[in-house]
């Protein structure tokens, strides 16, 4: 029984890795807009406990040389931009539009 349930709790529970300057944008948002960050903090949650392809923030895959990766609204003008495997959440970007995460991948 106790492996079950570890495997289960291990299929639901994914790491959450911040790369590039994604936790530089987590402290400045945390900082600077306590309304915005509470809402990124609650997609954040979502995406690691539910499918990270639907939920709230309205999940969009991105195309062309963004494919792979996932956004969802954190408010009107800010995006969290993902990927993710099986084990983990991986934030790219916080903040501004895709323009920006163009410039961080290259």
């Amino acid at each position: 029984m106790e492996q079950v349930t570890d495997r289960l709790l291990r299929k639901w529970m994914k790491s959450l890795v911040l790369e590039g300057n994604a936790w530089f944008s987590y402290e400045k948002l945390r900082e600077n807009d306590k309304r915005v960050h509470k809402a990124l903090v609650k997609i954040l949650k979502d995406i690691l406990r539910n499918d990270p392809r639907e939920g709230i923030g309205k999940p969009e895959p991105l195309k062309y040389n963004l494919n792979g990766y996932w956004s969802r609204r954190i408010s009107q003008k800010d995006r969290v931009v993902y990927r993710f495997d099986e084990n983990s959440v991986y934030v790219i970007a916080i903040g501004g539009h895709y323009d920006q995460v163009n410039l961080k991948l290259h």
